[in-house]
C-alpha cells in the first residue's frame, strides 16, 4: 500500500513536533507499506531522513499562507496522488481534497476556527479566513473515510459545529523519552543557566499568539509583586506570531518596570527544552483553544509541577498532573501560582503525578494506532 501523508500545513510548534515523531516511528515499524511525503521546500529540511520506504517530494508553495495551500492541496494535489498512484491520503492539518476519490484521513489538529470568541477579536481578513478554515474542516469530515482527534475536547467542539462524526479515532499525541525526561542539577544545567540568564523562574512554553493567553499571566505573575521572591523571574519560549499582541505585552512590562523579571527567550532550539522544563520552579498553561497541549505532556515527562487553565483538554490530558484555574482571571491564576510556590508537599506530589502520567503518552503508540487507521480505509 502507498500511503501519501501531506506535511505541508505543519510550520510550527506542535505541528512540526507531531509529524517529525509521527514519520519517526512509522518508519520504526516493519511492514511492507511505502509512503510519500509531501512538504514544501523548508518542510523537507525540517522531516526529511533516509529510508527504503519513504520518499519525499517538496513544492514551492507557501506553507505560512494558508489560502494558497488550501487551493494548492483542492487544485493541484489530486493530480499528483494520482500520477504517484497513491492507495490512501493522510492529511493531519484539518482539510484533504475534496474533489478526490482518493480514501482519505484527516486529523483535526486546529480547533481555532470553531471558537467564536477567538474569531471575535480579529480583523475582517482574519475572521474570513477562519470561516473558510471551519467550512472546508466541516465538508473534509464528511468526506473522510476516518477523522483522527487527538482529544475529547477536539471532537467535542467539531461536533458542537453540527457535523455529525460516526467515523472518528481518538489517538493522543505522544513523548519522546529518549529526549523529554527530568535532568538533574550538575554542570549541563548549569550552563544552560547561564547562557539564557536564568536563576529562579516560572515557566511557559509556547509560541506568541493571543488565544494562548500570554497577557493573563503576565498580570497575574505582576500582582504578585509584593507576595514573592524578587528574585523570581517568569519565563517565555517560543515564537511570536502576533506582533501587536507582543507590543502590547511589552507595553505593559515597561510601565510596571518588570523588564529585568520577564523574560522571551525566542525559540529556542528543541533539543535545549528538557532542561527548561527540568529547572523551572513551575510550569504555568493558560491557554484557552487547544486540540491537545504538546509541551503540556513534554513539561510532565521532565517532571515539572504543572499549572494549567481549567478547561479541556487540559484536564483531560494532564488529569491529577495539575493544578488548574480560570485561565481569564489574573487574580485566579495568581492565587494558585502563589498557593503552589509556597506548598512544597503539593510541588512533590504533582512532579510524581506528572512523571506517571506522562508515561500514558507514547509515540509508537500513536504511530501503531494510525497506521490502523490508514490501513482500515483501504
Amino acid at each position: 500500500m502507498k500511503i501519501a501523508i501531506n506535511t505541508t500545513s505543519a510550520v510550527a510548534g506542535g505541528g512540526i513536533t507531531y509529524i517529525k515523531n509521527l514519520l519517526t516511528y512509522l518508519s520504526k515499524i516493519n511492514t511492507e507499506h511505502q509512503y510519500l511525503i509531501l512538504t514544501t521546500i523548508e518542510g523537507k529540511e525540517t522531516f526529511y531522513f533516509q529510508h527504503p520506504n519513504f520518499e519525499f517530494l517538496s513544492f514551492k508553495i507557501p506553507s505560512k499562507n494558508s489560502l494558497l495551500r488550501i487551493l494548492w492541496e483542492q487544485l493541484i494535489l489530486p493530480f499528483i496522488l494520482k500520477k504517484e498512484s497513491v492507495d490512501v491520503l493522510f492529511s493531519p492539518g484539518n482539510i484533504c481534497p475534496l474533489f478526490s476519490k482518493l480514501p482519505n484521513v484527516v486529523m483535526i489538529q486546529n480547533i481555532e476556527p470553531f471558537s467564536n470568541d477567538l474569531s471575535s477579536g480579529r480583523g475582517l481578513i482574519q475572521r474570513i479566513r477562519l470561516k473558510l478554515l471551519k467550512i472546508l474542516t466541516m465538508i473534509s469530515i464528511k468526506k473522510a473515510q476516518r477523522v483522527i482527534f487527538p482529544s475529547m475536547k477536539a471532537r467535542t467542539v467539531a461536533e458542537k459545529s453540527g457535523t455529525l462524526i460516526h467515523h472518528a479515532e481518538l489517538i493522543y499525541h505522544g513523548i519522546n523519552n529518549e529526549i523529554f525526561h527530568p535532568h538533574n542539577e550538575g554542570d549541563r544545567l548549569s550552563q544552560f543557566k547561564r547562557k539564557y540568564g536564568l536563576n529562579k523562574f516560572i515557566l511557559y512554553v509556547s509560541h506568541i499568539q493571543r488565544y494562548k493567553n500570554f497577557f493573563e499571566l503576565i498580570k497575574a505573575f505582576v500582582l504578585l509583586k509584593d507576595k514573592i521572591g524578587k528574585d523570581i523571574q517568569l519565563v517565555f519560549a517560543g515564537r511570536c506570531f502576533d506582533e501587536e499582541y507582543y507590543k502590547e505585552m511589552q507595553g505593559f512590562i515597561r510601565e510596571h518596570r518588570y523588564e529585568d523579571r520577564i523574560f522571551f527567550l525566542g525559540n529556542i532550539p528543541y533539543e535545549e527544552l528538557p532542561f527548561l522544563y527540568s529547572v523551572c520552579m513551575i510550569f504555568v498553561y493558560p491557554s484557552t483553544c487547544e486540540s491537545f497541549g504538546m509541551t503540556l505532556v513534554e513539561a510532565m515527562a521532565c517532571g515539572a509541577p504543572i499549572l494549567a487553565s481549567q478547561i479541556e483538554p487540559m484536564t483531560e490530558i494532564c488529569a491529577n498532573a495539575a493544578v488548574y484555574f480560570d485561565p481569564m482571571n489574573p487574580d485566579a491564576i495568581a492565587d494558585v501560582i502563589f498557593k503552589v510556590l509556597n506548598d512544597q508537599e503539593l510541588i512533590s506530589t504533582l512532579i510524581k503525578n506528572a512523571k506517571e502520567r506522562a508515561k500514558e503518552f507514547s509515540w509508537e503508540k500513536t504511530a501503531i494506532r494510525t497506521l490502523n487507521v490508514f490501513e482500515s480505509v483501504v
